[in-house]
């Protein structure tokens, strides 16, 4: 009986010690740190290099950041440095930050920066920039995907760029720098690309590089408000490298071009009246016609129609007999703009 009691005892003890213990394989927890940037980039324009990445939107666990720090660093490759990827340790060891390297000034704002450049300490020289980041809570962040970049003497941006408004197009003109932006070496440039924005932010519109100092912007909208910038170009790809923006052009096109007159007015006199008719007009904001009277006594020709006629053909029935009248007819588009008359001499 005892020892029935001691079997007993014991099998409840084994199944309450295991019911405390932790279930399944132990895991380490997942450090408190942010995502890391996968998509660092930087390019040369002017004197600056710009620097560009899209911030995460959490920690390695899932729940959401806050970013408090960005931390940019970089390192010389003088050639004898082997690739750093994917041993992000050693640049990590290696490199200094951006701000320590003392080859121009740094400013970072959210996801991008600008490193302005001192060229007596930057240029001809190959640098290697990561990128690392730090929320409110936790480390750092892996360093990013590494770029590479040598940094060049470029142009100093065109100058007196000017913005035309014709009725089927935009003419920009600008002139070419002289210079490069050390301001005594003559300027190396194989092109130009022209830039504009409509409110939220600058694209390039040009297809192909422009050779000369002018470009014609025939996608436009009358009334729209349009800015541009030009940059000179220099280098052939992949190693396209492009000047500072241009001062800024702002314009806002307005329709102040009159549609074609009517043409080839023929009438027919008849027991009824005048019947005109004439050529349609083609213009995409054509909006009607107008035709006016006078005869030999009038000072003044007499507007027939009150409201436009959208169709070329015009009957007067209020005709005297065996009087000399002066039809004169015109198109009016969308905006309001007349045309010069088109004119037909009528003896009834």
């Amino acid at each position: 009986m005892r020892r029935s009691l001691s079997v007993i005892l014991c099998f409840l003890l084994s199944v309450i010690y295991s019911g405390c213990g932790r279930k399944g394989v132990l895991q380490e927890p997942v450090p408190k740190a942010p995502q890391k940037v996968v998509d660092l980039g930087v390019i040369q324009r002017g004197d600056k290099l710009f620097f560009s990445w899209t911030n995460p939107e959490s920690y390695l666990d899932g729940r959401r950041i806050e970013i408090v720090k960005t931390e940019i660093r970089g390192i010389e490759d003088k050639g004898t440095q082997k690739s750093f990827e994917p041993g992000k340790s050693r640049f990590s060891t290696l490199s200094r930050l951006l701000t320590e390297m003392n080859i121009g000034r740094v400013e970072i704002k959210d996801s991008r920066a600008i490193l302005s450049l001192d060229a007596n300490k930057a240029l001809g020289r190959k640098f290697i920039f990561g990128l690392r980041l730090r929320g409110k809570k936790g480390g750092w962040s892996e360093f990013s995907n590494l770029v590479e970049l040598t940094p060049v003497l470029l142009p100093l941006p065109p100058g007196e760029l000017e913005a035309v408004c014709f009725e089927d197009r935009i003419h920009l003109g600008w002139k070419v720098p002289d210079y490069s932006t050390d301001g005594k070496t003559p300027a190396t440039i194989d092109g130009f690309n022209v830039y504009r924005s409509e409110g939220s932010g600058f694209q390039r519109i040009n297809q192909e590089l422009i050779n000369s100092t002018s470009y014609e912007d025939r996608n436009f909208s009358f009334g729209q408000s349009y800015q541009y910038v030009v940059r000179a170009v220099s280098g052939a790809e992949p190693e396209v490298k492009e000047s500072d923006d241009s001062a800024e052009v702002r314009i806002v096109p307005r329709d102040i071009f009159p549609p074609e007159p009517p043409s080839e007015i023929q009438a027919v006199v008849s027991g009824d009246g005048v019947r005109l008719v004439w050529l349609a007009n083609a213009e995409n904001d054509f909006d009607g016609y107008r035709v006016y009277r006078m005869q030999e006594s009038e000072a003044e020709p007499t507007l027939l129609n009150s409201e436009l006629l959208r169709m070329p053909v015009f009957s007067d029935g209020s005709v005297e007999k065996n009087a000399l009248y002066v039809y004169s007819i015109t198109s009016v588009d969308k905006s309001g703009n007349e045309s010069q008359p088109g004119k037909i001499q009528v003896r009834t």
